[in-house]
């Protein structure tokens, strides 16, 4: 799988470091992490060197960059690329082995191609990477992550990505990184950014206006009085929905289940956020719950976020 794998790697150096990347689409596009490709100055510069599995290195151009789910698109010259595909969340599966590619500290030397190649677990689905905004959906993973690595995928033994890796959890009684805790960003937030950036370069979500909020699970929905299987998000807090916002506006309530956004089926926090990615500002969506036992269908026109 990793030899299959390997013409899609690759190493991307800027100003301010080294990091991972791999080809998404044949024609050219590399998908990274933002912070990869952002200036010392905190400013996504405008082109990069790419190393190619096969040594070659070429200069790469920044499509769009997208500071909310620390995601970026690069795009090289020529077409023909072998690219890797991602995987639905829906079917990764806690405890199933992934493996981590990447140029973890920029080692020098090695055989072929200097990446390095980690193997770990799916430890759990569904974090938040916290940065400059929570990204939900996030993959959790024992395999080891380091500096450099960011950007690299999480690839499962089907060879598909699973998710890009971003992050290493920090422990709050030490100071340092976790032992075996690395985050990266869930294939389906990757999807969803992908489509957007390559489209339009950036992308453009809509703001509902609810926070503190988890996918409904079997006690909490028993206490609702609805069935133990029914899926979705819970406001769970007094505070879920913001004062003012366009969810307060369109009439939802702390204690409701958002089931469905635009008609698609919302199992979890990144369902949400996927949808929210979809969707842009001044759209007008209708948000099916679930609140006293009775389903419910709200219009909500979606606002900007404060920062995009």
């Amino acid at each position: 799988m990793v030899k299959l794998a390997e013409p899609s790697i690759v190493r991307i150096e800027t100003d301010s470091g080294v990091g991972s990347g791999f080809i998404i689409d044949a024609a050219g596009y590399i998908v990274t992490n933002n912070h990869v490709v952002t200036g010392t100055r905190g400013r996504a510069i405008t082109t990069v060197s790419v190393t190619l599995s096969d040594g070659s290195v070429v200069d790469g151009k920044v499509v769009g960059a997208d500071s909310r789910s620390d995601l970026a698109l690069v795009k090289i010259d020529g077409g023909g690329y072998q690219a890797l595909s991602l995987a639905n969340l829906a079917d990764v599966q806690i405890g199933q082995d992934v493996v981590a590619i990447g140029y973890a500290l920029d080692l020098p030397g090695g055989e072929g191609p200097s990446y390095s190649v980690t193997r770990g677990i799916v430890s759990q689905k569904n974090r938040a990477i916290t940065e400059n905004s929570s990204i939900l959906g996030a993959i959790q993973t024992d395999a080891a992550i380091n500096h450099g690595n960011s950007g690299g995928p999480l690839i499962d033994l089907y060879g598909q990505v699973v998710g890009v890796n971003t992050s290493l959890v920090p422990d709050s009684t030490t100071g340092t990184a976790a032992e075996g805790i690395g985050l990266a960003v869930g294939s389906d937030t990757v999807r969803a950014v992908f489509e957007q950036l390559k489209s339009t370069g950036r992308v453009d979500r809509g703001y509902l206006g609810i926070q503190k909020f988890e996918a409904l699970r079997p006690a909490k929905a028993r206490d609702l009085g609805v069935s133990e299987t029914t899926r979705g998000v819970y406001l769970a807090a007094t505070d879920s929905v913001a004062t003012g916002g366009p969810a307060a506006a369109a009439g939802l309530h702390s204690s409701d289940v958002i089931t469905k956004i635009a008609g698609t089926a919302i199992s979890s926090e990144s369902d949400l956020a996927v949808q929210l990615i979809k969707h842009h500002p001044g759209e007008k969506i209708d948000v099916e719950i679930i609140r006293a036992g009775k389903t419910l269908t709200l219009q909500v026109t979606l606002g900007t976020p404060q920062s995009q």
